[in-house]
């Protein structure tokens, strides 16, 4: 017989009977054998705490007058192992007062008596399954939304604004900011902590305060400061969203840090810095370009040599200030020519010499700026030499 999809796809349902009496099992098994549960049996506590350590067992049903360990007693040790089970108790309506502690515990989910009705009984352990079904997947959704929000790389906050309360946080957030991670022993959890001992800056305090009468207004790349545990201040670039229920006010933080973008802003000025005491040691008038033949550097010796007006540098377009300094040669057209020679072969290093109208001759040479052998932009050097 061919199975639909549905079917195949239905979990398996692990079933355990636990009653002394063998006559009551095997009617039990004789009655439920048509619903497709995988029924496991015991005649005691014990055998069926033994069942349970080795079989994945979603609802019990258990007798509660049995010799040695009654039901009550055998589902509130069942409860502290195996808590997501679904624990029922079949017996006399006599036993009821017997195992109120029990329910009132919550070891025990529902009391059916005997004699039972079939399909009465059938229709409560199918609403049992469909009970543990559903608190399984909504576990395994809250693990998995979990992972989810865990794998984001930058810090997430989830605040209640009328505490000024952060609800819950990412691993991300935690590892930026000094806190445990969530579920783990230590160090407190951001979880509980105020917001306001994150958030130290007066734009930040002002903004909650804004929220809390009752404005919001979204944030996009805020740049500002958050305390870490330590008590050092973090550069972050925030952004927030409405994340109201309808009954609570919740806004979702989500803050970068942004302290590797300094270093590096720190690094590429220094290297700005020391790339333009390079150019200005030199005696050759340096001109540096893009990939897209825009400015990057020009040193003063060029400008000088070519008395380079301002609005031209300003215009940051290297093709016109090449066309500048051709425009003094006395061929223009072919030296411009050999100069812009050099963009039709990138890779290649040219040079040649061309004569200025004022009698001086100019030794010039263009080379690749490279990274990784890719091009990334074009370096002209001039050398004059007097008339």
């Amino acid at each position: 017989m061919d199975l639909s999809f549905d079917e195949l796809s239905k979990p398996v349902r692990h079933l355990l009977l636990v009653d002394d009496e063998e006559s009551i099992l095997r009617s039990l098994r004789r009655m439920l054998r048509r619903d497709g549960y995988v029924i496991h049996v015991a005649l005691g506590g014990e055998e069926g705490l033994a069942v349970l350590e080795r079989e994945p067992v979603g609802v019990i049903v258990t007798d509660q007058r049995m010799p040695g360990m009654t039901g009550s007693q055998f589902l509130s040790k069942v409860k502290e192992k195996y808590p997501d089970t679904i624990r029922i108790v079949l017996s006399g309506y006599t036993e009821l007062n017997s195992i109120t502690d029990a329910i009132n515990s919550g070891a025990i989910y529902k009391f059916l008596t005997k004699p039972w009705d079939d399909e009465l009984l059938r229709e409560h352990l199918a609403d049992a399954f469909e009970h543990y079904e559903l608190k399984n997947e909504n576990a395994r959704v809250s693990m998995l939304n979990r992972a989810i929000i865990d794998a984001i790389p930058d810090a997430l906050l989830l605040v209640d604004v009328r505490r000024r309360v952060i609800v819950t946080a990412n691993s991300a957030a935690s590892t930026l900011l000094g806190y445990a991670a969530p579920g783990s022993a230590g160090s407190p959890e951001l979880a509980g902590t105020a917001i306001g001992e994150i958030e130290l800056l007066p734009v930040d305090l002002c903004y909650w305060d804004e929220i809390a009468d009752g404005t919001f207004r979204p944030l996009h790349g805020l740049e500002t400061e958050y305390q870490h545990r330590d008590g050092s201040l973090l550069p972050v670039r925030k952004s927030t969203s409405n994340a109201a229920d309808g009954q609570h006010p919740y806004v979702l933080v989500l803050a970068h840090d942004l302290r590797h973008e300094r270093t590096i802003e720190s690094s590429l000025e220094r290297l700005n810095a020391e790339m333009a005491s390079v150019l200005e040691a030199t005696s050759e008038g340096l001109l540096v370009l893009d990939a897209g033949h825009r400015l990057a550097h020009i040193n003063r010796r060029l400008k000088n040599l070519w008395s380079l007006p301002e609005d031209l540098l300003s215009a940051t377009g290297g093709e016109a200030i090449l066309r500048w300094i051709a425009a003094q040669a006395t061929t223009p057209v072919e030296t411009t020519a050999e100069l812009f020679a050099h963009f039709l072969a990138p890779a290649a290093r040219l040079s040649g010499i061309f004569e200025r109208q004022n009698g001086a001759s100019c030794h010039w040479h263009a080379s690749p700026q490279l990274r990784d052998d890719e091009v990334i932009g074009h370096i002209f050097c001039f050398a004059v030499a007097p008339p």
